[in-house]
């Protein structure tokens, strides 16, 4: 089914909806967006990641990682990153232009912390072993002691752009806009 939205107004309003049902909604296509980061050689390094909060009024989106990841890493380099994000229901690609803050300490991140560390995820945090690291054999991952530390890591993207298309047989839409501006790329 498509849907259009004909002003700039309904537009964003219908985006920003979206994207705070996508996280409370498991099976929502927003809830996993692509977050592309400048690698440490240069490069860009693209990843699935998961919509953990968004915050329309600020602008806002929230992930949370280990802190030990390479995304990590990369974003204390150069905290600009892009979100991708597609709706195969409404046709529309959202690339949307962020600057991420870090948090790895602070009431905020225990206070998530004590929520995750009742999910299955809570291993993903505490693992002695950061992501991606080589396994000495297969059964490595199964027989690792858990820490009592964690590794969570909090991401708070502050959105300064986003590029919306909108895919349609009756001619594509394309804008880009903030808090402050629209401006329309095309028809």
């Amino acid at each position: 089914m498509e849907l259009s939205f004909q002003t700039p107004l309904e537009i964003r309003s219908q985006i920003w909806k979206g994207l705070n049902r996508a996280v409370h909604d498991k099976h929502h296509s927003w809830r996993t967006p692509v977050l592309s980061t400048l690698a440490i050689d240069g490069g860009v390094n693209s990843r699935t990641v998961v919509l953990r909060g968004v915050d329309d009024a600020a602008s806002k989106l929230t992930v949370y990682t280990d802190a030990r990841s390479l995304k990590v890493a990369e974003l204390n380099a150069n905290s600009k990153a892009v979100f991708v994000f597609w709706s195969q229901r409404l046709h529309w690609q959202l690339r949307v232009k962020v600057n991420i803050s870090i948090l790895t300490t602070g009431q905020q991140v225990e206070t998530l912390w004590e929520r995750v560390k009742q999910s299955a995820a809570a291993f993903d945090y505490i693992s002695p072993l950061a992501p991606g690291s080589k396994l000495i054999n297969t059964t490595e991952s199964s027989t690792l002691i858990k820490s009592n530390d964690h590794h969570l890591a909090v991401l708070i993207a502050s959105v300064d752009e986003i590029d919306w298309l909108e895919l349609s047989i009756k001619g594509h839409r394309r804008a880009r806009f903030n808090d402050t501006f629209w401006e329309w790329l095309a028809p």
